[in-house]
């Protein structure tokens, strides 16, 4: 496993019906040996194990199962950290792939290059049909050759899915994730955001991530189930920008991504059915952001004002 380029983190948990689309672009590129690809099976009760038992086989210098008890998706990532053995790290959810055009040329790419937070666009696709819906991301000013300083980029902060961070950061500043908790790719994101200092662009997309499927955390079923998830989130992420947020350009980007999960969590509790503990939750929330006044007096919208 040594002279490994990118690890990959797969949050794996009952992903048995798209496990083998998340793996086969990995079997299909040349530069296998760059690759330390970790499936973090996180206690699945289906033939998740199986399946990536098969691969790992298959591909045992590229491919690796970790098994581990059920503590969400912010789990995985923190054993994805500790595990990781290549010069980075980037995350990828158990239904969802990356490029296998780009690939190759991905990981040459981070051969030569040596910043802190490597940022490519990524895709959209439709769960069912498989159709490419957008891509997102894409920057026409900035170049794959130069190097930027992100707190010399007003107002500039990733997604998720477009982020490459570097195992060595992520190491040393002991990057750890909120367990047991949906909607948690915000603290990866603003932690490692505000862990690196340069960034690199690669134009082409590595991620395709999966909308409208069924159970998805940000699907009208998922955000009744996990509501109260988002709320504990944003709220350890305020306490998180006061406390270690020093930079002020970093912390103008941060506070505006954070202004927005509040707009969120506001929308979550306008479509949830209307009953008593919906109501006393949402008055709850509100007099708890209200401490918070520097968010609180900028929560804006439609639906908001309505």
């Amino acid at each position: 496993m040594e002279n490994k380029i990118l690890s990959v983190s797969i949050a794996a948990y009952n992903v048995e019906k798209t496990l083998e689309e998340v793996l086969k672009p990995f079997c299909s590129i040349k530069n296998k040996n760059l690759l330390d690809v970790m499936v973090i099976d996180d206690g699945s009760k289906d033939r998740t194990k199986e399946i990536a038992l098969e691969y790992v086989k298959k591909y045992p210098e590229m491919i690796r199962l970790i098994e581990k008890e059920n503590g969400g998706w912010g789990s995985t990532l923190n054993v994805g950290f500790k595990q990781a053995k290549g010069k980075y790290f980037k995350q990828l959810d158990g239904d969802d792939f990356f490029s296998p055009e780009n690939l190759d040329d991905f990981l040459q790419y981070l051969e030569k290059i040596d910043s802190d937070m490597v940022y490519s666009p990524f895709v959209t696709f439709e769960d069912k049909t498989g159709a490419i819906i957008r891509v997102i991301g894409g920057y026409d000013d900035f170049s794959r050759e130069s190097i930027y300083y992100l707190d010399e980029l007003q107002d500039f902060m990733p997604a998720m899915h477009d982020i490459t961070v570097k195992v060595d950061i992520l190491k040393k500043n002991n990057i750890s994730i909120t367990e047991h908790c949906f909607y948690t790719d915000v603290e990866f994101v603003v932690k490692s955001y505000n862990c690196c200092e340069t960034m690199s662009y690669y134009e082409k997309p590595i991620y395709y991530y999966r909308v409208a499927r069924d159970g998805q955390s940000m699907s009208v079923s998922g955000v009744k189930k996990h509501y109260l998830d988002h709320e504990k989130m944003l709220f350890t992420m305020i306490e998180y920008y006061k406390n270690n947020i020093h930079d002020e350009e970093k912390k103008m980007a941060v506070e505006n991504r954070l202004i927005g999960a509040c707009n969120m969590q506001y929308s979550f509790y306008c479509i949830l059915p209307a009953n008593k503990k919906h109501k006393i939750d949402f008055i709850d929330f509100d007099a708890k952001l209200k401490k918070y006044p520097m968010f609180y007096n900028k929560v804006n919208g439609r639906l908001i004002s309505i």
